[in-house]
């Protein structure tokens, strides 16, 4: 299923609910914009990624309110970044939350439980490129040094207490990640961490996802 099937997908099986949806995209993005935000942030995009840019053009704005006047009935929104935003997203990372393998040594990270543990978690963080931001500091990566770039849950308290280990794997890859929240109309959740499955992956079917608004057809694709 492409990128645009898994979009057109959602937004027709809300549309179908009588929801409306508005999406707006960016302009045409091609390689040479795709080359020009790799050599500003000094990184190869995953091939995903780069096929999402050029399949929808610069940023990605989907949102939906299953009842504009109560604000406690679900909704869901997905908004991918420019690529220029994508790149001063991964600057703020590289500059203001990871550290070198120096300042971790150094730092200790004594509020984990283990501290050993939290090092290599630092170490692993340094190759993530955050796509989606949470309003509470939580952000939604990719994981640039793993095999197939997982998208990975980065909490922001992760160091403050807890074992001291960091990203949870969502989805084994991007287009996995957007198919497999496309089946529950990219809901908020409002807290990731409640739906997140124990040894990775997400429940869907946790009751922060409102189950009128699952989408059949999406499911079995994730589940495949």
């Amino acid at each position: 299923m492409d990128y645009s099937d898994i979009l057109g997908t959602v937004i027709g099986h809300l549309e179908g609910l009588g929801i409306e949806c508005t999406a707006t995209a960016g302009e045409d993005v091609g390689e040479a914009e795709l080359a020009s935000a790799e050599a500003t942030m000094g990184v190869q995009l995953p091939a995903e990624l780069r096929e999402f840019y050029q399949a929808f053009g610069d940023g990605v704005g989907v949102f939906w309110r299953s009842d504009p006047d109560d604000f406690g009935k679900p909704w869901g929104s997905l908004n991918v970044p420019t690529l220029a935003s994508l790149a001063e997203m991964y600057h703020g990372w590289r500059g203001l939350v990871l550290y070198t393998p120096e300042q971790a040594e150094k730092y200790g990270f004594p509020y984990t439980d283990d501290p050993a543990l939290a090092k290599r978690t630092a170490a692993r963080m340094w190759h993530w490129l955050p796509i989606i931001d949470e309003p509470n500091g939580d952000a939604i990566c990719l994981d640039l040094g793993a095999p197939g770039c997982p998208v990975v849950f980065n909490r922001h308290d992760w160091m403050d207490g807890g074992t001291g280990d960091d990203g949870h794997i969502l989805a084994p890859s991007w287009r996995a990640f957007l198919m497999a929240w496309g089946s529950v109309c990219y809901q908020d959740p409002v807290h990731w961490t409640d739906c997140l499955r124990q040894g990775g992956g997400v429940d869907w079917s946790c009751k922060r996802f409102d189950r009128s608004l699952h989408v059949a057809g999406l499911m079995k694709c994730d589940e495949r």
